[in-house]
């Protein structure tokens, strides 16, 4: 029996191989590449994947990710931009007042489905993507709080 092909890191890994591939990728694709980037760089620092792209009647997160080190499950929002080298660029921004109630929705589905998770936050990666596939990853902590009165 062939071993199963591991899907997960499929496009960083040909960007790896060819960094010119970045500046031909679709919005979709950069958005799947930096969740990509987004879910290594979890991974290196311990965090526990518990589920990407999950779905609920809300919406979508982009990663849930268990924290070993607090026992939270974290909601990740992930945000890529391409720039020039010398651009800055802040990702983050575009998590909006609209998005994070959505993902406030999105964790009560998930909490629901998943009984019992005892603590919640939400975090951005940022990641801003420069000529020569060089990935600046910005990891906002707490980016935002689930207000329980909505």
């Amino acid at each position: 029996m062939g071993r199963k092909r591991d899907d997960r890191f499929d496009l960083l890994r040909e960007c790896t191989d060819d960094p010119a591939l970045v500046e031909s990728l679709s919005t979709k694709e950069i958005g799947r590449l930096g969740e990509q980037i987004a879910r290594a760089y979890l991974e290196t620092r311990g965090y526990v994947v518990e589920a990407c792209g999950y779905r609920c009647r809300e919406g979508e997160a982009d990663l849930i990710v268990l924290d070993a080190d607090s026992g939270e499950c974290v909601l990740v929002e992930v945000k890529t931009r391409r720039a020039p080298s010398d651009e800055a660029t802040y990702p983050e921004l575009a998590v909006d007042e609209r998005k994070r109630a959505r993902y406030a929705r999105i964790a009560a589905c998930y909490v629901l489905e998943h009984f019992p998770v005892f603590a919640v936050r939400f975090d951005i990666v940022a990641v801003t993507l420069r000529p020569g596939f060089n990935a600046e990853i910005e990891h906002l902590f707490s980016a935002f709080e689930w207000d329980g009165d909505r």
